[in-house]
């Protein structure tokens, strides 16, 4: 079984379409399935920026 986190979509649509109240928030969604035979994934999937562009220290 693979997964793949999902994090394009508009939470809030998506919230209305599966009846959530408004003190839940999605955050994250990821589906579940068998990849298709030879599936490789994009030639940057593995490429990482340095920590000291995404994070700041206070």
């Amino acid at each position: 079984m693979d997964s793949c986190w999902v994090n394009f979509f508009n939470p809030s649509e998506l919230a209305k379409e599966l009846g959530l109240p408004d003190n839940e928030e999605i955050l994250m969604i990821m589906d579940l399935g068998y990849k298709e035979d030879g599936f490789k994934p994009l030639p940057n999937h593995e490429d990482r920026k340095p920590l000291s562009e995404t994070v700041t220290y206070m």
